[in-house]
């Protein structure tokens, strides 16, 4: 049996497993080795026919409200978060808690990136969800019980990774959140659930909220954070990826200097395109630009598959280049999703799901 065919197969029946054992072993600690999807991915550089019908009104700035419990300004950051989003009976009655569907969420701190898991800021998992953290070794060993009890007590299941192996660009440590960010275990793409939500280990949001948030956005692929909330991109995405590239490779350095070569290249190369100077290929012209450290997907879209070819795409890169939305517009741009996804400004997430950060970063993976 050809190597691949065999690995595919192995995969399928890990993904069978442990899809299984989820719901059975909820709230038990478990190894989960992580492995690269193998399924074919396009051709970035064949000519695709986007869609923008629906360009104008990408963020329904004017169509949906939420209530914060967050003090939300005019700024450029993230609101740091306040009192825990808990589930007592007071929230359970006060907030609209009649989501039909049922969601996964994960999240992750690998490489003691946010340093030992934290106690605070934890918030709880609603009956309609199942929520999962990803430690490695090193991160295990640095939390302490009370920490691991407080999790698990608001409802998270604890699941233990290997790190992956590095390149001279990118640490196993980063490329390890990478792979659990765009191409995660089967059994979470292939269970029971019809939405898919992800966040950096220094991100918070109000579970109990997202059911119904989503249940607003069935029609859309995928919901992303707009990077806008920075500075204006107009209407050409592209500028924003190019003014914060320039900005890296220029002030910020200690982000991208392992790869710098790769993003000059990078650089260059979606220069080309967005100026029309390759033949063949459509001209590079995302509608937005956007952060990756909140991702919804939706299961049940008739273009999941779709998504999940992209973000293979976009971890495939990353063993190259070490800042992900760099990558990400550019693949759901080629895979004709850029038109169909959903970025949100960042105000607006904020007073929808409760977004907002912990002060736990220690350093960066």
């Amino acid at each position: 049996m050809p190597l691949l065919t065999l690995w595919t197969a192995c995969l399928l029946v890990f993904g069978a497993d442990a899809s299984v054992n989820v719901t059975l072993m909820r709230r038990e600690e478990a190894e989960v080795e992580l492995k690269p999807t193998s399924e074919h991915l396009p051709d970035e550089d064949a000519p695709q026919n986007h869609k923008k019908e629906h360009h104008k009104h990408r963020h329904g700035r004017k169509h949906h409200h939420g209530v914060s419990h967050l003090k939300v300004g005019p700024g450029k950051d993230i609101p740091v978060c306040g009192e825990d989003y808990t589930c007592d009976d007071a929230r359970l009655k006060s907030m609209d808690n009649s989501a039909k569907k049922h969601l996964a969420i994960y999240t992750y701190n690998i490489g003691s990136y946010e340093g030992g898991m934290r106690e605070k800021n934890v918030p709880c998992v609603p009956p309609n969800m199942d929520a999962f953290l990803f430690l490695d070794h090193d991160t295990w060993e640095r939390s302490d019980q009370t920490s691991f009890n407080t999790w698990k007590k608001r409802g998270w299941q604890i699941k233990s990774v290997s790190l992956q192996a590095g390149t001279e660009f990118v640490t196993g440590a980063r490329l390890t959140s990478k792979l659990l960010k765009f191409t995660p275990p089967s059994w979470l793409l292939n269970g029971q659930w019809d939405w898919l939500v992800t966040f950096d280990g220094n991100v918070v949001l109000d579970l109990l909220r997202v059911g119904p948030f989503l249940e607003k956005y069935s029609l859309k692929p995928l919901l992303l954070l707009d990077w806008s909330y920075h500075e204006s991109c107009g209407e050409d995405g592209f500028n924003c990826f190019s003014r914060e590239l320039k900005s890296m490779l220029n002030k910020r350095r200690e982000y991208i200097e392992d790869s710098r070569e790769n993003i000059v290249a990078w650089d260059e190369k979606l220069t080309k395109e967005h100026e029309g100077q390759v033949p063949g290929t459509r001209k590079y012209s995302p509608p937005f630009y956007c952060e990756t450290r909140i991702i919804f997907r939706n299961l049940r879209h008739a273009r999941s598959v779709d998504v999940s070819q992209a973000f293979g795409r976009t971890y495939e890169k990353c063993h190259e280049i070490q800042r992900d939305q760099f990558l990400l517009p550019y693949y759901l741009w080629h895979a004709n999703l850029s038109f169909d996804a959903e970025a949100f400004p960042m105000n607006f997430l904020a007073d929808s799901v409760g977004m907002c950060m912990v002060k736990t970063r220690q350093g960066r993976n």
